[in-house]
């Protein structure tokens, strides 16, 4: 094994230290592989297979403390009984849940902290315009993502990821600010988060428009 292969090896041994302890399950076994999927007591990263940069390092802990942080925060019957109808609707549930659970990890380590911002910062400096005609169901994802993370992160954004916002703040805002504020008070209770969010993702009516 060369010496590349024996940091990756280390890395991930570090990886699955940190993801138990977050999670607070001494017994999760973590496996790394594209075609792998978790399940009860198992946890499945991406396969790493780039760590040249302190980005490539970076990008993998935060999916890993966000993946541990699921894990511990998310009740999954608590998910399912709340979640709205529609593809577009859960996928927006879907995206609140996790800023949600990332929030409580950030309020709770700084280095956690650290680690999401930075690396959704690195994730959004790639980040292009949309077609201004162009209203697809992955705009309104990145927007909706962007605006939420905007509400509990201190995110820096670009000048792309900045018009996608500018094209549906006002609309977010018009149907989402005061109950977006609510969410607030509810970080930590999720059956309550998750409630108030499917009303307010199935009040905005998205699958209809």
């Amino acid at each position: 094994m060369d010496e590349k292969e024996i940091l990756k090896e280390k890395f991930k041994s570090a990886i699955c230290s940190a993801v138990r302890a977050i999670s607070n399950n001494d017994k999760l076994e973590v496996k790394f592989g594209s075609n792998l999927e978790s399940k009860k007591d198992h946890l499945c990263l991406p396969e790493i297979n780039r760590l040249k940069t302190y980005e490539d390092y970076l990008q993998v802990r935060a999916k890993a403390d966000s993946e541990a942080l699921k894990i511990k925060h998310t009740n999954k019957k608590i998910y399912l009984k709340n979640q709205p109808h529609g593809k577009m609707a859960k996928s927006l549930y879907a995206i609140a849940e996790k800023i949600r659970y990332e929030k409580i990890g950030s309020n709770e380590l700084k280095g956690i902290k650290s680690n999401l911002i930075k690396s959704y910062e690195n994730e959004i400096k790639n980040k292009k315009i949309y077609n201004n005609d162009d209203i697809s169901n992955e705009t309104i994802e990145d927007a909706f993502e962007l605006y939420m993370r905007k509400k509990f992160f201190n995110i820096k954004q670009n000048k792309d990821t900045k018009k996608i916002l500018e094209n549906w703040e006002n609309i977010f805002d018009k149907n989402l600010k005061l109950g977006v504020e609510e969410l607030k008070k509810y970080i930590t209770n999720q059956n309550q988060f998750n409630f108030i969010t499917s009303k307010l993702i199935s009040d905005l009516k998205l699958e209809e428009s």
